[in-house]
């Protein structure tokens, strides 16, 4: 069943020149309990794609197209609905954890905080939800992490919190946008297991954005190529990966030495 229908999305920003268009008529489904991984070059417009879902995108963009949820069109949903979903049925999750965490707040303030806004849970449930959510990312001592600020923990366990808050408010959907480029391979590797096993027990859809095909051949089920804002090619990972038919595919697999990696993860 689908999550979520993209129908002919296009993005385009204004400049000197004139109107650039970022995506153009961009059009797929998002399947409930499937990883979608949504692969380009810097510049190609896949995260354009993604914010333009919940209009997370710069006041002066242009969005056209459909995005619909249960048949309801986002796009034309007042902001005061689509604060509704956003967070809540579509949550995100950002490469950079650092920057997406206040400096100033502790973790557990934070996610207290998110589920209060997006679910009906307060005070103490509320509270017991956020250490339930920090204990199955697998942050050590969760009771205790609640008091820390962001600058106590390393980059993956930042991105573990992350993990936690976009998933605590029980989402649909979750948009990950290169979550593991901040971090080193050995954290890359734990980050993407434990998305991968929380989908799994969730049955979760993740839109998965990156450039990095090492990735999409270990963790990915489906896969959309982006090139100069058009989706050009869509298929099963093993698929695109052994028969690719667009230049830009080929272009990309070529980047890759894809037998010198380790075997998919199952």
């Amino acid at each position: 069943m689908a999550i979520l229908t993209v129908e002919r999305l296009s993005v385009s920003y204004p400049s000197e020149e004139g109107w650039v268009r970022a995506a153009d008529e961009v059009s797929f489904t998002l399947e409930g309990g499937e990883i979608f991984a949504l692969v380009g070059g810097s510049g190609s417009g896949k995260t354009s794609v993604a914010l333009a879902f919940t209009k997370l995108l710069p006041p002066t963009a242009r969005i056209g197209g459909r995005v619909l949820m249960e048949g309801v069109n986002l796009l034309e949903m007042p902001p005061t609905e689509l604060r509704k979903i956003r967070g809540s049925r579509i949550s995100y999750i950002f490469q950079d954890p650092a920057s997406s965490l206040n400096p100033v707040l502790t973790i557990g303030s934070q996610l207290i905080e998110a589920i209060e806004w997006h679910t009906p849970k307060r005070s103490a449930q509320a509270y017991a939800t956020a250490v339930d959510w920090l204990k199955r990312v697998g942050i050590p001592s969760p009771e205790s992490r609640m008091s820390s600020y962001p600058h106590e923990l390393s980059g993956g366990m930042q991105q573990r919190v992350m993990i936690a808050m976009a998933l605590s408010t029980g989402p649909s959907l979750l948009i990950a946008d290169e979550p593991t480029t901040a971090l080193d391979v050995t954290t890359q590797v734990k980050v993407l297991r434990l998305l991968r096993d929380l989908q799994r027990a969730l049955n979760l859809c993740i839109l998965f954005i990156t450039h990095d095909l090492s990735i999409v051949e270990r963790f990915g089920q489906r896969v959309g190529i982006m090139a100069e804002g058009r989706l050009v090619e869509t298929g099963s990972v093993g698929l695109l990966f052994q028969n690719p038919t667009h230049a830009a595919t080929q272009n990309l697999l070529r980047c890759y030495s894809l037998l010198s990696l380790p075997k998919r993860e199952s």
